[in-house]
């Protein structure tokens, strides 16, 4: 997070000299858009659509990742389930899931559900793909030590391959997380009244520019946050590679 400051100061600073070079109203500046963004905290009216947005981005990365490590660690610890998930994968993995936002719209409606799956959707692949591949390269001597030592198949999850997965978990996170909020804004801005893409599309229609940039930064601020977190539980969780990496 030190390190973040830094270059959150000189965008703002890039931010600053470009509105003043530009001066234009499409451009304000980041005094402006942050009083905007107090005020439209104060008024109550940016606040939950930035909570329904998080809402549906956590509870699209939980429904994503679950059957993700179940299949995951299945495909990679048993060639035989490998075989049979993976090339199911492979074949949708390319096709352009926003495309299907419309016919999700027509089976999910317009609530919750739609966008939450839409963006789980897209994510899940991305997990699979990070988990079958680290749980395929775990060394295949901690398991025979493991049942040399009287282990079973949950001791197996929780003492070897959980703990190993741990930091490629974190790391997919990080990716997720990102592609999670541009899906997220995208599908906002289609038959829906709330969530921050619709916010800030319904501010540029309105020619709002100062509200349109208040939605963009609070919705930054908040992806900053969800960074900050799991950079803090990725410390937490796995002591033993911040150790090492010390050294």
């Amino acid at each position: 997070m030190k390190r973040t400051l830094p270059a959150l100061a000189g965008l703002i600073l890039l931010w600053w000299v470009t509105s003043l070079l530009v001066h234009q109203p499409f451009l304000p500046s980041p005094w402006a858009v942050f009083i905007e963004m107090i005020r439209q905290f104060g008024n109550g009216l940016l606040g939950p659509h930035i909570a329904v947005s998080l809402f549906r981005v956590i509870s699209a990365l939980t429904a994503a990742f679950i059957p993700a490590f179940i299949l995951g660690v299945s495909a990679g610890m048993h060639k035989k389930a490998d075989n049979i998930i993976s090339p199911i994968v492979y074949v949708l993995f390319p096709i352009p899931k926003v495309a299907l936002l419309p016919i999700i719209l027509l089976f999910l409606g317009l609530g919750n559900s739609s966008k939450i799956f839409l963006v789980a959707l897209i994510v899940f692949f991305q997990f699979y793909l990070n988990i079958r591949d680290e749980t395929h390269g775990i060394s295949r001597k901690y398991f025979d030590s493991l049942y040399t030592l009287g282990g079973g198949r949950s001791d197996l999850l929780f003492h070897i391959i959980f703990p190993a997965l741990l930091p490629r978990i974190f790391s997919s996170l990080r990716l997720t997380l990102g592609t999670a909020i541009a899906v997220l804004f995208l599908a906002e801005t289609f038959a829906t009244r709330k969530g921050i893409g619709w916010y800030i599309m319904d501010a540029w229609s309105r020619i709002a520019y100062n509200q349109m940039y208040a939605g963009i930064a609070a919705l930054s601020l908040a992806g900053l946050v969800l960074f900050a977190l799991l950079d803090l539980a990725d410390k937490k969780a796995c002591r033993w590679k911040n150790t090492s990496s010390t050294r």
